[in-house]
């Protein structure tokens, strides 16, 4: 009896034990669950480029709306209003490094320190000084001080140069590791690594009113880069450009195709641009627009010559009147994008960081005697690259038409190259180049409401009431009053 008891008793003890296991694996709620896969956030946290034609390029002036259903457009004001800071996809970063610390994913840990310095320094060229050291600390620390934007930008480069030296170490100890989820490189480590340094020489031309500070040794900084490829790998074509080809599905087409008609039916160029490339009768003019109705209709029978000739294209003067510049239109004066190019739900890759960018940006430091490299070099690199990427033909652009020069003429031709080679891509660069260097120079009146560049974008309102004290700190600091607006002077920029 006592022999059967004790079994009965082990039996028992038996079940319930198992019982609680299944009770414990049952807590974890399926729909709801406590960890995910690295490469489910790395898919959501990557930094994704703006399809061409989006607002962000027509505030940056390569276009003009003209509403082709309300008669009159709204003027261009450029009141860029409040920015809105990235902490909540910066929580998804840290999250990610987290989940690839359990799963000993070492290339996601290595690539969070590449997304937090890219959205870092984001927020920080829109808006300033911006909390970075007290952020992301949740209940701890709910109302963040704000960082000044030189220690901001000491950080993120900090970040990148880990980043690039710990993924070159990870790739030569790891040959052939991946990482999945990768909508860029199909997983490419190597290439990573080159648009990490890529981003960086952008980020560290950004500093060129700070070439001296000895803190933030942009010069040394730079050399570093360039001066070691085999330590610091660059992109070496377009073939390693971050960016996003479009296709007909939801989520992947460009903002310019066929659906949109309100978009295509308003959109034409602005003359900033199109004058521009007339000016070095530049031969991506005729990749990238139409001519003008007006000229179409004035040759019917010799499309091909109206193409050809540059005075068939026109843009549009945002600094007039808007009565004048809708009757224009409807006159058929302005160039429209080429349709052949654009309309359709291909369009053009949309690229985050780019080929031709880095190129410039190593003639630029070239230019100023950062670097010992060949300014022209790398100026025809980039221009090169360019026109490769519309499918123009160099031909003698860079012999007669716009060959490189030393100098400061030197310096604003490469700055007038990076406009012309940035339309329709890598976000805001091209305008934070323009506020930086005034290539090119924009046009202002009081019909657009404005009369200069303005030179940021006011801190999210929600700051105003959530961390008063903070704010409002931030702003005497850096602008000598609470006034929070478009014209307020960054640290960048003096």
């Amino acid at each position: 009896m006592k022999t059967v008891i004790k079994f009965t008793c082990l039996s028992l003890l038996a079940v319930s034990f198992s019982s609680c296991l299944k009770f414990d694996e049952l807590r974890e709620n399926p729909n709801n669950p406590i960890s995910v896969a690295p490469s489910l956030l790395f898919t959501s946290t990557v930094p994704t480029p703006a399809s061409a034609f989006s607002d962000l390029y027509r505030n940056a002036q390569y276009h003009n709306f003209i509403a082709a259903d309300l008669g009159v457009s709204p003027p261009v004001n450029y009141l860029y209003g409040s920015a809105d800071f990235s902490y909540a996809t910066i929580r998804n970063v840290d999250k990610m490094a987290a989940e690839a610390e359990k799963a000993n994913a070492q290339a996601y840990i290595i690539l969070a320190k590449f997304f937090k310095a890219y959205y870092y320094v984001q927020m920080t060229m829109q808006m300033g000084d911006i909390p970075l050291s007290e952020a992301m600390k949740g209940a701890e620390i709910p109302r963040p001080k704000y960082d000044t934007q030189k220690e901001v930008f000491i950080q993120c480069l900090n970040w990148l140069d880990e980043a690039n030296l710990e993924l070159d170490t990870y790739i030569n100890s790891t040959p052939g590791a991946t990482v999945e989820g990768d909508v860029y490189f199909g997983g490419n480590l190597r290439r990573w690594q080159k648009a990490i340094n890529a981003f960086t020489l952008r980020t560290l031309i950004s500093l060129s009113k700070k070439e001296n500070d000895a803190e933030l040794n942009v010069k040394g900084r730079f050399q570093k880069v360039v001066q070691d490829p085999a330590k610091y790998p660059l992109m070496g074509g377009l073939f390693d450009n971050m960016q996003i080809t479009h296709r007909d599905e939801d989520g992947f087409r460009g903002a310019y195709n066929p659906i949109e008609q309100i978009v295509t039916g308003g959109i034409v160029y602005a003359d900033t641009y199109i004058e521009l490339l007339k000016s070095y009768q530049d031969p991506r003019l005729q990749k990238v627009a139409d001519p003008t109705p007006k000229a179409l209709a004035a040759n019917p029978s010799n499309e091909a010559a109206v193409r050809a000739d540059f005075n068939s294209y026109d843009g549009s003067d945002i600094s007039v009147d808007l009565q004048q510049n809708n009757a224009r239109k409807s006159n058929g004066d302005f160039s429209f994008p080429n349709r052949a190019r654009f309309l359709n739900f291909v369009g053009q890759p949309s690229i985050l960081i780019g080929y031709a960018e880095q190129e410039l940006n190593i003639a630029e430091a070239a230019n100023r005697g950062w670097i010992t490299a060949d300014a022209k070099t790398h100026y025809d690199n980039g221009i090169v690259a360019s026109m490769e990427f519309y499918g123009a033909s160099v031909g003698d652009y860079l012999t007669n038409k716009a060959p490189y020069l030393s100098g400061a003429a030197g310096l604003k031709r490469i700055h007038e190259q990076m406009f012309l080679a940035l339309a329709e891509n890598s976000g805001w660069t091209s305008w934070f180049m323009t506020r930086r260097t005034g290539v090119p120079e924009y046009k202002f009146s009081t019909v657009n409401n404005v009369t200069q560049l303005p030179v940021r974008w006011a801190y999210p309102v929600s700051e105003l009431t959530d961390n008063t004290v903070n704010y409002k700190a931030a702003l005497v600091s850096q602008f000598g009053s609470e006034v929070d607006d478009r014209d307020q002077v960054m640290w960048l920029l003096k």
